[in-house]
């Protein structure tokens, strides 16, 4: 994993706020290579833009819930994808190994995606982000050799540094009694999407119906970050929310535009013959 200082999300790092540039490009590229619905473009938006050849084009594929038409933002040119949780798992086996993400993770981020279309259709959000992030914040739950289950859980627990006031952390004294981080000093980001135990005490959601609420299990851990980053009524189909949605994940401008290269990335290899 990498460690970008303090931010005030999930995983809790130090702030350096450099993003105007990024948000420009964003903004673009969504006028540019989106298909937005009649009504749904904000006013200050409708301007046509063409998108610079030479900028990274934003490729999120969509995991439509019906059959009908989904609402929100969409790339014109739309791959094929699983239409229920019902075929999450087929879908997820034959993209995997085109994008380089393992199954149950994909099957994991494809599976918040359909949940949050269906509790919260507003957000848009797209598992291309969530696979942004999951790459950034541990390798897909592959983190220091870590291989991960098809029951969602890494064979190693994966565990950031202590909140200690060094390598750029704010300090964060234990909150959990060392139960989900192990350590009883201080608090740990923890799992596959890293949230801090604060924060998962919140968030925490029941990803793969199991009954439990785990961290460390990336079913679990893809739902709550897709909670999380849909919160405050953010519509991730606007380049505005969508850079406030992973700023509140942590909120340092180089993580913003890794995430937004690691999710481009995968959407145009989705995409892929």
């Amino acid at each position: 994993m990498k460690v970008y200082g303090w931010a005030g999300g999930p995983r809790l790092r130090l702030a350096s706020m450099a993003v105007v540039a990024l948000t420009a490009v964003i903004s673009v590229l969504i006028v540019g290579n989106f298909l937005l619905p009649a009504g749904k473009q904000p006013a200050a938006d409708s301007a046509a833009v063409t998108p610079d050849p030479n900028t990274p084009q934003w490729s999120e594929p969509p995991l439509p819930s019906t059959g009908s038409a989904t609402p929100g933002p969409r790339p014109s040119v739309t791959p094929s994808a699983p239409a229920t949780q019902g075929t999450v798992a087929q879908w997820a086996a034959g993209l995997a190994p085109k994008v380089g993400i393992p199954v149950p993770a994909l099957q994991a981020y494809a599976s918040a995606e359909l949940k949050l279309a269906a509790s919260k259709p507003g957000c848009h959000l797209a598992w291309t982000t969530l696979a942004g992030l999951g790459r950034i914040e541990s390798n897909h739950g592959q983190e220091g050799g870590a291989v991960l289950g098809a029951d969602g859980k890494p064979s190693k627990t994966i565990v950031g540094i202590p909140l200690d006031g060094k390598n750029g952390t704010k300090v964060i004294t234990d909150t959990d009694g060392g139960r989900l981080d192990g350590d009883a000093q201080y608090d740990r980001a923890i799992g596959p999407m890293q949230f801090i135990p604060t924060t998962w005490g919140s968030w925490g959601r029941d990803g793969n119906g199991d009954g439990a609420v785990d961290p460390h299990n990336i079913f679990d851990a893809a739902l709550a970050a897709g909670e999380y980053l849909c919160s405050g009524s953010r519509d991730l189909g606007r380049a505005a929310d969508w850079q406030s949605a992973v700023l509140s994940y942590n909120a340092v401008d180089v993580y913003l535009k890794d995430v937004f290269a690691r999710a481009d990335e995968y959407g145009k290899l989705s995409r892929t013959p």
